[in-house]
């Protein structure tokens, strides 16, 4: 019997590893180059509620941003990204005013919260896309607002955007990491996406939560690295060899 289990752990560590398995088949490498073509850059949810100064949520957040420069890290990644020719893509929530859309008897919380707060109405500025990542003129940023789901895939069409364009990759970020972001991650992951968790253009107001969902959930749908690695990753691909579908 210990050896069975012996035997268990080294498969585990194969698998984990990328080391050759016991019944001689071996995991391909993790990649070290992404093909921009093939990749986008997905933010949640990164509206003014949040990140503007003056936004519902922002004194809860402030402090975070703070010490993990997120916002800063967000707008440097899409001003990169853009450059090198990556699709930014921004899912946004909102509501009609009369929360129509909402199933009022519903006893999760997310959704009456923002019904007896009066929150997320389309056309407020709180559901406004943070300023400083708005697309410019000749920007080939897509903007899905009025999602009315946890997950950013909900009813917005992304799933055909994504791969309609060939879409292979994402690098995810935005709010909240407890929250929509991983509501997203999951989706992605059971869509066949390989998603790119970036935890430096994330953030949450339940900071051990987060902390312990980036330790030990992300990793099982994604590989969670920074926004720089993720950049490098992207300029490592060769020129030559870009492709668009």
């Amino acid at each position: 019997m210990r050896h069975h289990h012996r035997s268990i752990a080294a498969v585990l560590g194969g698998v984990l590893l990328g080391v050759p398995l016991v019944w001689g088949q071996t995991l391909p490498p993790l990649a070290e180059q992404l093909n921009p073509a093939e990749t986008a850059i997905l933010l949640v949810d990164f509206q003014s509620t949040f990140a503007a100064p003056d936004g519902e949520h922002y004194a809860s957040y402030k402090k975070i941003y703070e010490q993990t420069r997120m916002l800063e890290n967000s707008v440097d990644l899409v001003k990169k990204g853009r450059a090198l020719g990556i699709q930014i893509i921004q899912v946004m929530e909102g509501y009609s005013p009369d929360y129509r859309e909402l199933d009022w008897s519903n006893p999760g919380f997310f959704h009456r919260s923002q019904i007896v707060r009066k929150a997320w109405k389309a056309g407020t500025p709180g559901v406004e896309l943070y300023e400083p990542l708005r697309p410019g003129p000749n920007d080939r940023d897509i903007l899905l607002p009025n999602r009315i789901t946890v997950s950013g895939f909900g009813g917005n069409g992304l799933d055909t955007i994504l791969k309609s364009r060939g879409i292979k990759n994402i690098a995810l970020g935005g709010f909240s990491t407890d929250g929509c972001v991983y509501g997203t991650l999951i989706s992605a992951f059971d869509l066949g996406y390989h998603v790119y968790a970036l935890r430096d253009a994330m953030a949450s107001n339940a900071t051990e939560l987060s902390n312990l969902l980036l330790q030990q959930s992300y990793p099982k749908y994604s590989r969670v690295i920074g926004y720089k690695q993720f950049l490098e990753m992207v300029e490592k691909f060769p020129a030559q060899e870009l492709t668009r579908k």
